[in-house]
């Protein structure tokens, strides 16, 4: 399970003074999660992944929180910020957290804001300013693309051997399936890491890209409404998605394995980035030359900075959106049109939605 933007889990044992901060929390369009006890709050975690947890004075006392709310699938790198009054004494600790000031204030949320890393409302999303030398590499990028994976199956895992003969039969069907889940999350990283090794390699060597270029996709569109509909069944939006796909029987200059490949990436970023409801669209046709295919989604969009920023290896908004090879699949699906001869645009608005636009020789 990734972690969930904007959610912020509340531990406190006051009933009055955790809904007062969690109007508070709310007011500024963010989620919260509350919890009056410790085995609640490790309950929450097991099903939700918070970007922050905010905690009463009075849980400082318990050392092993943080490792508590870990083996049941936190993530290691979230921040911890206590509430307190300022008159009010912290008990000692060697654990580092973030200290605000209780009453939580709309000041003091947007200093928790701050220290999560997220957008307070009506802010734009910080974008790292970097040139060209100092783009992420792949190197940089591996150990976070597989720790979340990694930190949910240890988690999980951890919870299932120190509870092995007290949890009930559904609870382990339960947190076994996540453990399932995070496994092909991270076999899926490894197969776009290796793949676009591969193509990074074979691009370099032109007999290589014109043999490629040779193979053919006898029934595209259906290979297209087969990856189409696996995505949305995935993500349980079968109603959200409408495919539009006039090109039957016309053959493409791609192998079967890399359209198959450009459309999962594709229409699984349509629906990860979209809201439930809201539509997702794929339509093809066909010229002289080639067929157009548009995946179109109504979702959270990109900045200018973000779309000029296609064409290398990136992660974007990994401070406010987790999604393990998000970039990476985009890249991916970008360069395999290109070196099958075809076009790739993006046409986005931050807010609005993103729409794919790409290319594909007919064969010959």
């Amino acid at each position: 399970m990734a972690q969930s933007p904007r959610t912020i889990l509340l531990i406190d044992a006051d009933a009055d003074r955790r809904g007062e901060t969690a109007r508070v929390i709310m007011s500024h369009d963010v989620s919260v999660l509350l919890a009056s006890d410790l085995v609640t709050a490790q309950a929450l975690v097991r099903h939700h992944r918070p970007s922050a947890v905010v905690i009463d004075a009075a849980f400082v006392k318990q050392a092993d929180l943080r490792e508590k709310l870990y083996i049941h699938g936190l993530n290691v790198d979230t921040p911890f910020i206590v509430l307190a009054d300022e008159r009010e004494p912290l008990a000692e600790t060697s654990v580092p957290f973030g200290v605000i000031s209780r009453p939580l204030t709309d000041a003091g949320m947007r200093s928790l804001l701050t220290i999560q890393g997220l957008p307070t409302v009506g802010e734009t999303p910080p974008m790292v300013n970097q040139t060209p030398s100092a783009q992420p590499s792949l190197l940089y990028a591996l150990p976070h693309e597989y720790r979340t994976p990694l930190t949910d199956i240890i988690g999980q895992a951890s919870f299932l051997h120190g509870h092995a003969s007290e949890v009930p039969v559904e609870d382990i069907r339960e947190v076994t399936a996540e453990i399932l889940s995070a496994a092909r999350r991270l076999l899926r990283t490894t197969d776009n890491f290796l793949m676009y090794a591969q193509i990074e390699t074979l691009s370099e060597s032109p007999l290589h890209v014109d043999r490629m270029r040779q193979c053919t996709s006898r029934e595209p569109s259906m290979i297209v409404y087969d990856a189409a509909l696996q995505r949305a069944l995935a993500h349980q939006r079968q109603s959200d998605l409408t495919v539009a796909l006039d090109i039957e029987g016309i053959p493409l200059a791609i192998m079967e394995q890399h359209l198959d490949k450009i459309a999962t990436e594709l229409i699984d970023n349509a629906l990860y980035y979209s809201r439930l409801g809201t539509p997702v669209s794929i339509n093809a046709t066909a010229t002289s030359r080639d067929v157009v295919f548009t995946i179109r989604d109504h979702g959270v969009g990109m900045q200018e900075q973000e779309l000029n920023q296609i064409g290398a290896y990136r992660q974007f908004r990994r401070q406010s959106q987790e999604q393990q090879g998000i970039g990476l699949g985009l890249i991916i699906a970008k360069r395999l049109v290109e070196l099958h001869g075809g076009t790739f645009t993006v046409s986005s608005a931050l807010g609005m939605g993103t729409s794919i636009t790409f290319s594909i020789p007919r064969a010959a």
